[in-house]
């Protein structure tokens, strides 16, 4: 696990180190917040293995936050819940599609819905990579969880999202701006390296070139 910044953590489930999947742990007074459950077991086995050397237990998480239905995004959801015993949202376009493909109950969320736990997570739908994703602005830590709305690669670059991975591909290129509405210094995405500092400024030359 790695301190991303106060109150944020990261964990990298990928086996292989060469793609990034990763889940995010949100501490605050509230509680624990999960951002997506990975795709496999060992997901699971990590994020408990994390909560613990925070001391923290599964019994803390009070919320489960999911970017979007993609499997490696969402395959865990039914243990998550069952270990937690915590609600899951998504946004309100996405909520039902993976209501249906996991038989896990999910809340739907609006765009600029604002969740009052760990300083004030901001909703943000960017569609395109699929219906509803969403990425999640945290008001606090001014930091853009993007999920796959931004793919990476291991120096630094930004990309969108690759369009065999894309639901509509032109849609999810062009959406990116949604998020210079928004004061961020720190970009934290699923499958590549984050942008620390500095980080709104390489999504604006990124939407420049989409």
């Amino acid at each position: 696990m790695v301190k991303v910044l106060e109150g944020v953590y990261s964990i990298d489930h990928s086996e292989t180190g060469d793609h990034s999947l990763k889940t995010w742990i949100l501490d605050g007074q509230e509680g624990v917040v999960l951002v997506d459950g990975g795709m496999r077991e060992n997901a699971v086995y990590n994020i408990g293995k994390e909560l613990e050397s925070m001391g923290r237990s599964w019994r803390d998480v009070k919320l489960i936050l999911v970017t979007h239905k993609h499997r490696d995004h969402v395959n865990n959801l039914p243990r998550l819940v069952e270990l937690t015993g915590a609600p899951v949202e998504a946004e309100e376009l996405e909520a039902p599609l993976i209501e249906a493909a996991l038989g896990v109950k999910v809340g739907g969320l609006k765009h600029g819905q604002v969740l009052d736990m760990c300083g004030g997570i901001e909703v943000v739908h960017v569609p395109g990579h699929s219906e509803g994703n969403a990425s999640y602005y945290l008001r606090k830590q001014r930091a853009m969880i993007a999920g796959d709305t931004i793919f990476g690669d291991s120096e630094g670059g930004l990309t969108a999202p690759p369009e065999r991975y894309c639901l509509y591909a032109a849609q999810a290129a062009r959406e990116i701006r949604r998020l210079l509405d928004y004061d961020f210094d720190y970009l934290l995405i699923t499958h590549g390296r984050d942008v620390i500092g500095d980080a709104k400024k390489c999504v604006r030359m990124l939407v420049e070139r989409c």
